[in-house]
C-alpha cells in the first residue's frame, strides 16, 4: 500500500496533446482517473461523476491511461491519435457544464489524458501493477493528496470530497 503523497515536488506528465501538466498542481483541485482497457468504461462514468465541476477555475481531471503491457506499445501513434479523438469528443460533451460554470474557455484546453507506456507515472501515485479496478487519485488545492480509491464503484464519495474541496455543494443533476 502507498502511503499519501504529501505537496511539494509537482508530478509532472506530458499529455497525448504535447502539453505538460502538473498532477499535482497548486491552487486546482485534480482528480486523477485510472484507465486501461479493462476499466475504461468505469473511468468514462467516474469522469462523468464530477462533470458538474467542470469549466471551474480551480479544478481539473486527468485521465491516466496505463499502458504496460498493451498492445498499444506496438502502435503507440495510433494509440495516442485515438486518445486525442476521444478528448475531443469529450470537450464537446462537457461544454455545456463550462457555461453553466460561468466559463467562456475553451474547454478543449483542460481536458487532459496521459498515455503511460512504461507505467513511470503509475509509479509515482503508488499504482505500482496495471489493475482491472477503478483507481482515483484526488490531489487538493495545496498539491498534497486528498483522497484515494483502489476500487471505486459509488462515486458520490468521490463527488463529496471534490465539493468539499472546492467549497462547492453537488448538483446532483
Amino acid at each position: 500500500m502507498h502511503g499519501m503523497l504529501r505537496a511539494g515536488t509537482p508530478i509532472q506528465a506530458t499529455d497525448v496533446d504535447g502539453r505538460v501538466r502538473v498532477l499535482n498542481a497548486k491552487n486546482q483541485v485534480t482528480v486523477i482517473l485510472y484507465s486501461n482497457q479493462s476499466v475504461q468504461d468505469q473511468t468514462r462514468a467516474a469522469g462523468k461523476s464530477v462533470d458538474s465541476f467542470q469549466g471551474l477555475e480551480n479544478f481539473r481531471s486527468v485521465v491516466l491511461v496505463d499502458l504496460r503491457s498493451s498492445l498499444a506499445n506496438w502502435a503507440p501513434g495510433y494509440a495516442q491519435r485515438r486518445m486525442i479523438r476521444d478528448l475531443d469528443r469529450e470537450a464537446e460533451r462537457i461544454h455545456p457544464f463550462y457555461l453553466k460554470n460561468g466559463s467562456r474557455r475553451d474547454s478543449r484546453l483542460d481536458v487532459s489524458a496521459v498515455a503511460d507506456f512504461k507505467g513511470d507515472i503509475c509509479h509515482q501515485l503508488g499504482w505500482e501493477k496495471p489493475t482491472k479496478t477503478m483507481r482515483v487519485l484526488v490531489f487538493d488545492l495545496n498539491g498534497a493528496e486528498a483522497g484515494r480509491w483502489e476500487d471505486l464503484k459509488d462515486y458520490r464519495p468521490l463527488q463529496e470530497l471534490v465539493g468539499t474541496l472546492l467549497g462547492k455543494k453537488i448538483d446532483p443533476r
